[in-house]
């Protein structure tokens, strides 16, 4: 199957795209009219640059062919070429004629204008971006970002915006490697964290093949339980969430003018470390693991707070009070067995 028809489908392999000039390469090259050739559809929203023009034609032939889509003769790459070609009264012009349906043409041809020539402006890519967003609804973030020169999260940013999203996709999205992978990873999250936790030493691949994550986000998920963070970023945390869990007893929750006795945070965990009822056991090693991840003092909570930016404060702020409304699960069972 050629690249261009694995760009047709949902199921492509998108190194290929990574590739695609070699796969252009491979082509055959021919002559063409210029008059037959059709300027539509360019990536390029204010069209050809003149000045550029002027100065490829100065190379006169010593220019590369250009690629162009057999089915409409519509160039896919190279129309700066062609206008120099034309402007030294050139009737004909070297070209790669290329097979396949014009959604394929058009990354193709933002890939192509990305990697060579003249660069693709920052507008003309977040609205190529769009427009393939539209016509693979399917591909990662990071595949659209392949194609167009911009980070995923612009695309991320793009898709959110766009009428697609509001329509309702499917919960998945191919990633760059073909591979198919929910949209909301949360659950998944959480269960390789659960996995860290009760084996720090497992492999990123291992677990990724577990949760059906990608290794990169496996990779994420451990550096934050190292940070002491929550492995699931706000930003991808649902309303679901953030609720205690309701499938069990809830405890009764401590009186609200209970007096909260100062905690030493660093002296406390030390001697925690040090008592063999915690230390000689895959439990209580556990359970250090993660008081040592997640507790905070007031000079972190400071720490943490100037450091943020504040588009990202909402959504913290919602981190916080679910970690929060967690803790107080915690005291209140804990303060149960102590009475």
């Amino acid at each position: 199957m050629s690249l261009t028809e694995q760009l047709t489908y949902p199921t492509a392999d998108l190194d290929e795209i990574e590739s695609s000039a070699i796969w252009i390469e491979s082509h055959p090259i021919t002559r063409v009219r210029i008059g037959s050739l059709v300027f539509e559809d360019s990536p390029r929203l204010d069209g050809e640059d003149q000045d550029h023009v002027r100065m490829l034609a100065e190379a006169g032939d010593a220019l590369p062919p250009i690629t162009v889509h057999r089915p409409t003769l519509r160039v896919i790459d190279g129309a700066h070429r062609v206008r120099a070609a034309l402007l030294n009264g050139r009737g004909g012009i070297a070209a790669r004629l290329l097979d396949c349906d014009e959604a394929a043409a058009f990354v193709l041809s933002v890939k192509a204008n990305v990697t060579h020539g003249l660069p693709l402006s920052r507008a003309d890519r977040a609205a190529a971006a769009a427009r393939i967003i539209l016509t693979h609804p399917r591909w990662s973030d990071r595949a659209v970002a392949a194609a167009t020169g911009i980070s995923d999260k612009t695309v991320s940013r793009i898709r959110s915006q766009s009428s697609a999203e509001q329509s309702g996709q499917s919960g998945t999205r191919l990633g760059r490697d073909g591979r198919m992978r929910p949209v909301d990873s949360g659950q998944g999250r959480r269960r390789a964290a659960a996995i860290f936790l009760d084996r720090p030493d497992a492999g990123l691949r291992e677990v990724a093949r577990a949760t059906g994550l990608s290794p990169a986000t496996v990779r994420d998920v451990r550096q934050r339980i190292d940070r002491g963070e929550d492995p699931v970023p706000g930003r991808y945390r649902s309303v679901r969430d953030t609720r205690p869990a309701t499938n069990r007893p809830r405890p009764p929750a401590a009186p609200a003018d209970r007096e909260v006795a100062p905690v030493d945070r660093q002296k406390l965990l030390a001697k925690l470390s040090e008592d063999p009822s915690l230390r000689l056991n895959e439990a209580g090693r556990r359970a250090l693991r993660w008081l040592h991840h997640y507790s905070v003092d007031g000079d972190s909570i400071e720490t943490l707070e100037q450091g943020l930016p504040c588009h990202w404060a909402p959504e913290v702020a919602d981190l916080a009070r679910s970690c929060a409304a967690a803790w107080s699960e915690l005291a209140a069972q804990l303060q149960q067995r102590a009475e």
